[in-house]
């Protein structure tokens, strides 16, 4: 795979952040005395925590695409390559956001 080590630290910085983002976020309850801020990072974390069953099952078609059907035909292994590197990019994306929203609002 060309982009392995793109796709290896994008997952080891995603599971990193949710481990980071379930200690910071469990130890109080949210409330920043603003609806609006306090439902906006209720529904960032509700996003990061239940996208992790997803992501599994499109990671899983991603490497049969690779895998299996890219065996027997070129574009396939093409297209499950380009599948792994962005869910691997886009797992970072989601599971920072609420730690980013969280340090942006804090005053």
């Amino acid at each position: 795979m060309v982009y392995k080590k793109i796709t290896i630290t994008a997952i080891i910085i995603a599971i990193m952040a949710a481990l980071i983002s379930n200690f910071t976020f469990a130890a109080t309850d949210i409330t920043a005395n603003d609806k609006i801020i306090d439902s906006t990072l209720n529904i960032l974390i509700f996003i990061q925590k239940y996208s992790w069953p997803v992501v599994t099952l499109i990671f899983i078609y991603a490497l049969y695409q690779f895998y299996v059907a890219g065996a027997e035909i070129l574009e396939s292994k093409i297209l499950g390559q380009r599948l792994i590197v962005g869910i691997a990019i886009f797992m970072v994306i989601i599971q920072c956001l609420p730690l980013f929203y969280a340090f942006v609002t804090v005053k």
